[in-house]
């Protein structure tokens, strides 16, 4: 009687093909990594962006409910007052500010209204224009008005990350109060600040 014997085959990696994986591999991670950080950074400046369109609506809508006060955006280090300075990434607040002085006057009915949280990713946030005042305030009409200027004032608000000024993004506040995205409008390759004539610039 014949008696065949079968070997078994190993199907395993051979170590040739392992080091040709591992490369492939090594090639592919280098060229993602870069491109996925990218695209979180943008996520997160746009982001930020929206959260601040919304954040001038939110002031807006408050200070249309109240004829004769005002509500101010200001920095705020605290949550409970304004920083004064350029700086709002470490934080801002909305307040009901009556009396329209940038301080939390308890007596004349001033209070917090909303809190902002530090931006994330180290990115700044400041603000140009506005009567080249540090904070911004609506009056009862929904316009952002300056303290003792005649008529409302437009401006700009700004959010950088640790890239050039090209992917800075930019909110345009317009004298009637109303919102938009800021656009390169001079094609400098950079969105341009209220009025449309300067380039954002980033700190």
């Amino acid at each position: 009687m014949l008696v065949m014997t079968a070997t078994k085959r190993n199907n395993g990696f051979t170590v040739i093909e392992l080091m040709l994986t591992i490369a492939v591999l090594a090639v592919v991670v280098t060229f993602a990594i870069p491109s996925f950080q990218t695209m979180i950074m943008n996520n997160r400046i746009s982001s930020q962006a929206n959260e601040i369109t919304s954040l001038v609506s939110f002031a807006r809508s408050e200070a249309s409910k109240r004829p004769d006060a005002r509500v101010t955006l200001c920095p705020s280090n605290d949550g409970s007052s304004c920083a004064g300075g350029a700086a709002w990434e470490s934080g801002w607040i909305a307040m009901l500010d009556v009396d329209g002085d940038q301080t939390l006057d308890a007596g004349d009915g001033d209070r917090v209204l909303r809190v902002g949280e530090p931006l994330a990713g180290g990115n700044t946030f400041r603000i140009a224009g506005f009567g080249g005042n540090a904070f911004i305030q609506f009056d009862g009409s929904g316009q952002p008005v300056s303290p003792g200027a005649l008529g409302a004032v437009d401006g700009s608000l700004v959010v950088c990350d640790s890239r050039d000024d090209e992917f800075a993004r930019g909110v345009v506040v317009m004298v009637s109060g109303q919102t938009r995205l800021a656009r390169d409008e001079n094609n400098s390759g950079t969105v341009n600040l209220h009025g449309g004539g300067n380039d954002v610039t980033c700190p």
